[in-house]
């Protein structure tokens, strides 16, 4: 057996299986490990903006690769003959190569086998992208100043801050919580702030970004008003401070696991979301000297460094004021970062109490961690959901299928190609493909891939994905979020996985499988569309219902009571 581990690569049926099985049993295990280590650095804000300590799978290969090596125990415990393992980490090389002479074993090993860079190199690497991240904050922070001008001095009292993202096409089009400010009154609305974070966006774009939200009727208080050009600094000399963190070793297996840890911090100079996570622990201090009284924090949570600043700043210089963290959309499987740890709960860097939006959501992640606090709260994002209710016409002779493309651009490839391919085994005449881009990634990119198999029949729609949704017969998508949502419109769902690492199912386990079906090949997939087109009146209406309970089940709807206990008003 030949076994490819490098990031990104397409697994066999069998090991992609094996694979995933030990994530699910090893994430607890996982987790413990990064808390044992995180005692060493539990005062280093450096350490706890970093990629290893978030555990988020899907910027971390560090999880990937812990389970990469237990599926090599696991291989050769089992007697699978190995014939060669191909990787692309030096410290996964070498551990693999420990336990290959460990149990005597003589297959090959291909990849990297370096050692980690010295002191000066490690600058020399980082000297670009250090020098790339300074010229664009300047260039935001700059941006910031010019249009300060345009906004108002804030009220500093009692103050509610809501933490949110804003991108193109979403500067101040409400994506994050929708519903919530227009519950509230005159009053209520001069004491709450939404707090920017601007992402994805060119550099020429944000002095209008900037503008945009100043003259928003939205009250927006812009971070890089209260921050320095020093605390800009302080956060690019993240890069210096970085090598400095060099954790005791780990035994993961009998073989060292520092060198994993070690390997990811010295991959890059200056890691956005860490750069990020610094400054909002600035942004912090700059608040707390500047006076400000708040009564409510709120952070949009997902897990990432940016988070982790947020927190621990927030925890330390508002330490009596009320905090929670939102998580704004339903956990997906492997997401470990959204599941704050005990260790990070204790060190401050996650918040005390998460809020979801369902109770069901709020159970399952109970679960996960009985020692954490969970709440729910409107479904601000899904307030679509309780709009006219979709009505399927079984007797259509039409059938509509809309592709929701995924953030990550070769999963978004893989599932054309297996849609496309599907195709030719359909029993369906006048089906229609539709396929929606994901807000981030340009449908031309993909388009003009070569290894896309894109079809003339496919219907590029960039408009809301909703009415996308109201308007399909059917769903196929990815890791996206999208899956659940159009599972409570009654509208079926394919999610459609990949063998490239860790399978990210949008999907509960607890959602009854009569809605959706989870499809690896083209022939699976058409097999599901056959079935979804075929459904009697009778099914349908059974499945209608069944999304009608799941509905009431994850997802809260967006009412002025739910909005007042979510942001502690009295109603």
């Amino acid at each position: 057996m030949q076994l490819g581990l490098r990031l990104k690569c397409d697994l066999d049926d069998n090991i992609s299986d094996l694979l995933n099985r030990i994530a699910k049993e090893l994430h607890h295990s996982f987790t413990n490990l990064i808390s044992n280590v995180s005692e060493q650095y539990k005062n280093n804000l450096d350490w706890w903006v970093e990629k290893p300590v978030s555990r988020n799978t899907l910027v971390s290969p560090l999880f990937y690769r812990f389970c990469c090596l237990h599926l090599i125990n696991e291989l050769i415990q089992t007697g699978v003959t190995i014939d060669k393992v191909i990787v692309d980490s030096a410290a996964l090389f070498r551990a693999i190569d420990e336990t290959k002479k460990k149990e005597g074993l003589d297959f090959e090993l291909e990849g990297p086998d370096g050692a980690l860079p010295k002191f000066h190199y490690y600058l020399w690497k980082s000297l670009k992208p250090f020098i790339e991240v300074w010229k664009r904050k300047r260039t935001q922070f700059r941006a910031a100043k010019k249009t300060k001008h345009l906004s108002s001095k804030p009220p500093k009292i009692g103050l509610t801050l809501i933490d949110q993202f804003v991108f193109p096409g979403f500067i101040t089009k409400e994506r994050y919580y929708n519903g919530l400010w227009e519950t509230l009154s005159a009053e209520q609305k001069e004491k709450t702030l939404f707090v920017p974070t601007l992402v994805m966006m060119n550099e020429k774009d944000f002095e209008a970004a900037y503008r945009e939200l100043r003259t928003c009727d939205r009250n927006f208080l812009i971070k890089e008003d209260y921050l320095t050009f020093s605390d800009l600094l302080f956060g690019l000399l993240h890069l210096i401070r970085v090598w400095f963190i060099k954790p005791k070793p780990k035994q993961v297996l009998g073989v060292d696991f520092s060198p994993f840890i070690r390997e990811e911090l010295l991959s890059e100079g200056v890691y956005d979301s860490a750069l990020e996570g610094l400054l909002n622990y600035r942004f912090a201090q700059r608040l707390k000297e500047k006076s400000f009284d708040l009564s409510l924090i709120i952070d949009w949570w997902e897990g990432q460094p940016l988070d982790k600043g947020w927190n621990l700043g927030f925890n330390t210089f508002f330490m009596e004021t009320s905090k929670k963290g939102y998580l704004g959309y339903a956990p997906r499987l492997m997401e470990l970062q959204l599941y704050p740890s005990d260790s990070e709960i204790e060190n401050n860097v996650a918040p005390s109490r998460i809020v979801t939006i369902g109770k069901a959501i709020k159970d399952e992640m109970k679960q996960i961690n009985p020692r954490a606090k969970f709440d729910y709260a409107p479904s601000f994002r899904f307030n679509h959901l309780w709009d006219d209710p979709v009505i399927t016409d079984s007797d259509n002779s039409s059938f509509t299928i809309l592709v929701a493309l995924t953030i990550i651009f070769e999963e978004s490839i893989g599932i054309i190609n297996k849609v496309a391919q599907s195709k030719t085994k359909l029993n369906i005449e006048n089906v229609s493909f539709v396929i929606q881009p994901h807000p981030v990634i340009r449908i031309e990119s993909i388009k003009n891939s070569p290894e896309v198999n894109w079809l003339e029949e496919f219907v590029v729609e960039k408009s809301s994905t909703n009415g996308d949704i109201r308007e399909s017969d059917l769903l196929i998508t990815g890791m996206s979020t999208i899956g659940l949502e159009s599972i409570v419109l009654g509208i079926p769902t394919i999610i459609v996985k990949n063998n490239r690492g860790l399978f990210y199912d949008p999907i509960p386990d607890s959602v009854p499988k009569q809605l959706w079906r989870s499809c690896r090949s083209p022939e699976e997939i058409s097999e599901a569309i056959n079935y979804f087109k075929n459904r009697g009146p009778e099914k349908i209406r059974q499945h209608q219902e069944l999304s009608a309970q799941i509905k009431k089940e994850y997802f809260e709807p967006v009412t002025k009571e739910g909005v007042y206990r979510f942001l502690e008003l009295e109603v």
